[in-house]
């Protein structure tokens, strides 16, 4: 379980590194799903869940963890 624990730290980690790389607005609460991109599996992070924005969304290739896509809602 805490294998789990610790990847979910990472993956959102990685993605709200990104989003201040690119002065995106980063808020809680996080939630990672599964998801496909391109036919791969990748892992999608989101924040601010409980609002529709401004949210973050990176997708994370299960495979390598390399970010295959990002985008962010400012309002």
């Amino acid at each position: 379980m805490g294998d789990l624990k610790e990847l979910n730290e990472q993956l959102s980690e990685q993605a709200r590194k990104l989003a201040e790389e690119r002065g995106w607005t980063w808020r809680e609460p996080v939630e990672i799903t599964s998801g496909l991109h391109q036919g791969e599996a990748v892992w999608v992070v989101r924040s601010n869940v409980v609002m529709r924005s401004p949210s973050v969304r990176v997708e994370i290739r299960k495979s390598d963890l390399l970010i295959v896509e990002s985008g962010y809602l400012p309002r």
